[in-house]
């Protein structure tokens, strides 16, 4: 616990994606509710409970602004989540009789600086570790104590798995099977822990369906998290495991592994508790593999590592175990001293070294607060609170160049300002809470998460077009193209605003605008309820015109 926290506080940072639910975080915490604009309903947290979380913090310590608070408790849930994970592993194989034990497993995971990275970040990853290390230990306890008490708390805990990211249901379904293996309670038992695991999920997924009327985070849709590229997700996979020479420790741990199985095997109890969490981390790297990975350099693939890691966190001593660890050791020491990661030049498929691109993008060695994020937008901030203070409604553009673009904001839109952004956390904390802000990539767009492009890479593959841009925000009497006018591409046209305005009104696309626009009712909410696995399937042509023909006929 004491060396993740020192290596994670040495690589403190947060990311523009951090921001995203520091934004989220402030609309809470003024009273506009779990939004990202006021006026538009879009959920941009993937992870529920994280958000909640951080408003909770926020509340407490009287902190609107939550970025720094989010890297500090992520580093407390990763340590914290870090030290159950080894009480587990210990208690799994001392319970017997006392043993001395070896360090190994936990050896892999502190040398790889991924893990130092993602122990901070402002994301879930902290939370994510502390869940997957207390529903570890609580499987582990369950062998001693199998209360109903225990068994109902140890569900509960579990079924938290989906409000952490909505993928770790699959880790969820596979500790819940082995939580009932375990103790194999009566059906009356059985119901209440059923009960208690399905409870909060289930609640707030009614809720999301009536709030933002579909079935998943936006994010999930924008990523089109239920595609299947998996030329894509074992380049992902290569790209974490052939910088560090990832594969000696897990060819030695996969040995030890099956050791340990065969020493389990008439202890029926025991091997279930062993076999959960690496069948669990099996199907999530499957899982993220199928998707095609993510554009984080390690990120995504580090709570599968974790979880097949954790049975031999620790190990007995014995004097072949002995030399299983000197040699993960030695490898540890050159991981963690001098392997590093080479982000590629010409990635077909596009991975980054997102803390060192954020560095180098402030000009700070440990950006940690969203203020060490505003002096490379402060031309948009300044244009923000002119165009606020003149009482000018604008549609604002973050733009290619140096001056922000802006053109007159059309009727309706909720709002004074809206601001086109790039970045999405920084321009969200950049600018007021009234302030709304127009995602470029989709991820807190309606509309924009759903155009139908190819996903090259995740959350930045659908660019939503300067013609849906001002067709949805700009005023139709605006002319389209003139000098200093918002359109950048010379090509677009007034034709094809108008066409993506007259889809925007017909159909699917005018339905998906209502049921983030109309004002909240208990009618409204029934609505969205009952569409929203049809708007979550909703896919929309990128060419406006195309667009037209298929929502308006």
């Amino acid at each position: 616990m004491a060396l993740i926290a020192v290596l994670g506080y040495l690589t403190r940072w947060i990311c523009d994606d951090g921001l995203i639910f520091t934004r989220a975080v402030e609309q809470i915490l003024a009273g506009n509710g779990p939004v990202y604009n006021i006026g538009e309903r879009a959920e941009t947290s993937t992870s529920a409970l994280w958000q909640w979380l951080l408003a909770l913090a926020g509340f407490v310590f009287r902190q609107p602004d939550t970025s720094t608070i989010s890297w500090v408790l992520g580093l407390l849930l990763t340590a914290g989540g870090f030290g159950l994970a080894v009480d587990g592993a210990r208690r799994l194989h001392s319970a017997r009789s006392a043993v001395v034990l070896l360090p190994f497993g936990i050896l892999v995971l502190l040398a790889l600086r991924p893990v130092w990275e993602y122990a901070t970040s402002g994301l879930e990853t902290g939370l994510n570790t502390f869940w997957m290390g207390a529903c570890w230990w609580l499987l582990v306890r369950l062998r001693e104590n199998g209360s109903s008490k225990a068994i109902v708390f140890a569900a509960f805990t579990i079924g938290l798995g989906p409000l952490v990211r909505p993928d770790q249901a699959l880790v969820a379904a596979v500790f819940l099977a082995a939580l009932w293996l375990i103790v194999r309670p009566g059906w009356r038992l059985t119901l209440a822990a059923a009960g208690a695991a399905a409870a909060l999920p289930v609640g707030y997924e009614i809720f999301r369906m009536g709030f933002y009327g579909i079935l998943v985070p936006l994010p999930a849709v924008t990523k089109n998290a239920s595609e299947s590229l998996w030329a894509r997700g074992f380049a992902y996979l290569t790209d974490f495991a052939d910088p560090y020479f990832l594969w000696l420790p897990l060819v030695v741990a996969t040995v030890l592994f099956v050791a340990l199985v065969r020493r389990l095997r008439t202890r029926r109890t025991d091997l279930v508790v062993a076999l959960a969490p690496v069948v669990a981390g099996l199907l999530h790297l499957v899982y993220v593999v199928k998707v095609g990975g993510d554009y984080m350099h390690a990120r995504m693939l580090l709570p599968a590592l974790f979880l097949v890691l954790l049975p031999i966190l620790v190990i007995p001593r014995s004097k072949t175990l002995g030399v299983a660890t000197m040699v993960v050791a030695l490898w540890a020491a050159l991981c963690a001293g001098s392997f590093r990661y080479a982000e590629p030049s010409n990635a077909v498929h596009p991975i980054d070294d997102e803390r060192g691109y954020y560095t180098a993008w402030t000009g700070r060695p440990n950006p940690t607060d969203s203020a060490d994020y505003v002096p490379k937008l402060q031309g948009l901030k300044d244009v923000v609170a002119a165009r606020t203070a003149s009482g000018q409604r604008s549609l604002v553009y973050q733009g290619t160049g140096s001056e922000p673009l802006t053109t007159p904001l059309r009727v309706g839109v909720p709002g004074q300002v809206m601001v086109i952004g790039v970045y999405l956390g920084t321009v969200g904390v950049l600018v007021p809470d009234q302030v709304g802000i127009v995602d470029f990539w989709g991820l807190a767009n309606p509309i924009g998460a759903r155009l139908d492009f190819p996903t090259r890479k995740p959350g930045h593959s659908k660019p939503l077009g300067n013609a849906w841009l001002l067709a949805d925000y700009a005023d139709p009497a605006a002319p389209v193209q003139r000098p200093g006018n918002f359109a950048i591409r010379n090509d677009v046209t007034p034709e094809e605003v108008a066409a993506a305005r007259h889809a925007l009104s017909c159909g699917d696309l005018a339905e998906i605008q209502r049921s983030v626009r109309e004002p909240m009712s208990f009618g409204r909410f029934w609505h969205n309820l009952t569409g929203a696995w049809h708007r979550t399937q909703v896919t929309v042509p990128p060419d406006p015109f195309e667009a037209e023909r298929k929502f308006c006929g």
